[in-house]
């Protein structure tokens, strides 16, 4: 898959830009090769080579590592409370919105079988992880907090994931039934540093699928 397409890279790149980081980007030898496991020995994207050669890989950690490394201006929300949030936030993009969709992504790259119960499997958990990120999302245009957050560069990505592959399996409209949600999307996309990883990852899109 390409690298720009990856919701986890896009995170990355999002702080990167709004704390203008100068970082050079690369594409890996391949994935879970040997020859990127000799720079990564997990073996995925993303990874963080430092001046030193130490590697960070895991989107969160170099995340992490970046906020306490360059503090200003900040991702993370000052209330302790809006900060837990946006963790949350980014965590359901992690372990529910993207599991959820990633089978149908195999699916389009051949990689597992297309049946009709597996698509229908994957739209249902696909629909779960919408109808609680729903009970969760802020309402004030970003994730939490009212401002940018860690949680907006997972969630944009995923939900950049749900509304660009959904419609592949005929579901046009993925979002309607999830109002805040919609709301949530149609906001996100406004925010400068949101807009210009959206655009990078649909460059990816087409450089992976064609169209």
């Amino acid at each position: 898959m390409h690298t720009n397409l990856s919701p986890f890279t896009a995170r990355v790149r999002l702080l990167i830009n709004v704390k203008g980081l100068k970082v050079e980007m690369a594409d890996p030898p391949g994935f879970r090769t040997d020859a990127f496991r000799a720079i990564n020995p997990i073996g995925k994207i993303p990874a963080l080579e430092l001046d030193d050669g130490t590697i960070l890989p895991e989107s969160e950690i170099i995340c992490e590592y970046l906020e306490d490394r360059f503090p200003a201006p900040t991702l993370r929300p000052a209330d302790p409370l809006e900060r837990a949030k946006a963790r949350l936030l980014a965590r359901m993009s992690d372990l529910y919105i993207m599991p959820a969709v990633r089978p149908l992504v195999f699916m389009l790259r051949g990689a597992v079988e297309r049946t009709p119960q597996a698509v229908d499997g994957a739209k249902t958990a696909v629909n779960a992880a919408l109808k609680d990120l729903e009970a969760l999302i802020g309402e004030g245009g970003y994730a939490a907090a009212n401002q940018l957050t860690h949680a907006d560069g997972a969630l944009a990505a995923s939900l950049f994931f749900v509304t660009s592959f959904l419609p592949m399996f005929d579901e046009l409209n993925p979002l309607a039934p999830f109002p805040k949600v919609t709301a949530y999307w149609n906001a996100i996309g406004k925010d400068p540093h949101i807009a210009r990883i959206l655009e990078e990852m649909q460059a990816g899109m087409k450089a992976a699928f064609g169209g």
